[in-house]
């Protein structure tokens, strides 16, 4: 079932410590981080050049999206690489002949 909201969903994972320091500069004013948020994206597409040159040394390194890729023998079914000592080779059990 589709949803029944007018505006589509946005959602972000900002780092913790961001949040909770935001979210008590907004508090103390006041404010809401939703509300903030929405103020933020109606103020980008009113002035944008402005409104990012002040974002500017605030602006987060970009983070890899998606899952990491898989590299080989990462994972642990895979053994095909590995070769286990037997006792044999350790000198433990005479080799058969």
């Amino acid at each position: 079932m589709s949803s029944q909201h007018r505006d589509p969903p946005l959602t972000v994972r900002p780092p913790a410590d961001v949040k909770t320091q935001a979210q008590a500069v907004l508090n103390a004013r006041n404010l809401e981080v939703q509300a903030f948020v929405v103020a933020c994206l109606s103020a980008l597409a009113a002035t944008p050049d402005q409104f990012l040159a002040g974002l500017k040394p605030h602006w987060p390194e970009q983070k890899p999206r998606g899952r990491p890729r898989r590299t080989p023998g990462s994972s642990s079914d895979d053994q095909t690489d590995t070769v286990q000592p037997s006792a044999a080779d350790e000198g433990d059990i005479p080799a058969p002949q």
